[in-house]
């Protein structure tokens, strides 16, 4: 069952694809799924084995309240009295994280708009001059103090939200928006271009897929242009059970790519 739900989530990192949109998927393989653990608990029943069919029985009964608040939802507008969600939430910490991630930093694109529906990201493969391209990068763009390291100003728990997801957050959370970024074709490859400008632009990494589509394929289906590149990396904190440490990792480039068929 996890692993469903992993290849789904894995998948569908492909596309440009909502967080609701997810959800009604994940719910549907949860509503199916959870069916499993009540034919386990029948076959525990069936051998003699109580305990362990009733605690089975009772993890089904579980889940299969919360798989009827999910589609109560995603797919309705309805609500119920019987919803421990808001109390759960309050447990955790939730409304807390939700009002520190409101803080983030919003990054504007700046090689025009595109609609969310003309956009994919992009999967780039960096060689160790790119690399060391991207670190010297790096520094110019912490010189001329276009690169926050305040964490996007979000607190502790926030950030150990993030570490959850990650397993780590970058000093320039969420990303650093390169000034100037462009793509050049040549032979067999497709590369990103980027710098504090385009006199000083470097190298940065080779765009090998759009989607789950390979670059040079996708280029003669579709006109092509780097809707956005962010640079994530340097000083980040990991989380401990009690603390958050201060390490430090390789940067790298997230990048979207809008693209329009060719006629």
């Amino acid at each position: 069952m996890l692993t469903i739900l992993d290849l789904i989530n894995h998948y569908l990192g492909y596309f440009t694809t909502n967080s609701k949109t997810k959800g009604r998927i994940y719910t549907v393989v949860s509503a199916i799924g959870v069916w499993y653990l009540l034919y386990l608990a029948y076959r525990f029943f069936a051998n003699g084995r109580w305990l362990r069919g009733t605690l089975i029985a009772g993890v089904f009964i579980l889940l299969l309240y919360f798989v009827f608040l999910n589609i109560l939802y995603y797919f309705t507008k309805s609500v119920t009295k019987w919803d421990v969600s808001p109390y759960i939430e309050k447990l955790l910490g939730g409304p807390h994280v939700e009002e520190e991630t409101q803080q983030q930093t919003v990054i504007m694109p700046a090689n025009g708009l595109y609609e969310r529906q003309d956009v994919m990201p992009g999967l780039v493969d960096t060689n160790a001059t790119q690399q060391a391209n991207m670190d010297l990068l790096a520094t110019e763009l912490e010189q001329l103090g276009l690169m926050s390291t305040n964490y996007g100003h979000l607190g502790t728990q926030a950030q150990r939200h993030i570490i959850a997801q990650h397993d780590i957050i970058f000093a320039n959370h969420p990303g650093t928006l390169l000034p100037y970024f462009d793509m050049v074709t040549t032979d067999n490859t497709v590369k990103i271009m980027g710098g504090v400008n385009q006199l000083q632009a470097r190298e940065l990494a080779t765009l090998s897929m759009v989607g789950m589509v390979p670059a040079r394929q996708a280029m003669e289906k579709y006109h092509l242009a780097l809707a956005s590149v962010v640079l994530n990396g340097g000083i980040g904190h990991t989380a401990t059970r009690t603390e958050l440490i201060e390490t430090e990792g390789p940067y790298s480039l997230k990048v979207e790519v809008a693209y329009e068929k060719r006629r």
